[in-house]
């Protein structure tokens, strides 16, 4: 059992799927009563996942941590497509979102290595730091 899926024919009560996950319990619970997630079966009023229950949580979790989306976001993509386009719409936005945040981050990692590779104490004042946070040339009263 190397991975958080495991065998393929294995029922996985919620305490060990929380464990493989590294989450709580109550968050599986949660997705639970969002209808983001079912059991495959309940025993004793115990929660059991099969491998399509796991690979489920495994995707909703990818979604929140690397993509950055909200529950309702998660939910509405996994039901599928709509007769209304707003399935498409949804996505199209999720990537526009994406698009964005990677490109701000991608400027704030070049701003780190221009600080890097210039400066030796901090970077106020530097004309390069102040066209970043201003979007623009230096107003003449900034940055001196």
């Amino acid at each position: 059992m190397g991975d958080a899926l495991g065998d393929e024919e294995e029922l996985v009560p919620i305490d060990e799927v929380a464990r493989r996950f590294g989450i709580r319990a109550s968050t599986i619970r949660y997705y639970e009563e969002r209808d983001l997630l079912s059991p495959a079966s309940r025993r004793s009023g115990r929660r059991w996942f099969d491998r399509a229950g796991l690979r489920r949580l495994a995707v909703i979790r990818y979604w929140q941590e690397s993509g950055l989306m909200s529950l309702d976001a998660i939910a509405q993509i996994l039901a599928g497509p709509d007769d209304t386009g707003s399935w498409r719409k949804l996505i199209d936005r999720q990537l526009r979102t994406l698009r964005e945040r990677i490109e701000r981050m991608q400027d704030a990692s070049a701003f780190l290595e221009h600080v890097a590779s210039h400066h030796d104490s901090a970077p106020d004042g530097c004309r390069h730091y102040e066209a970043l946070i201003w979007g623009r040339d230096v107003p003449p009263d900034v940055g001196a």
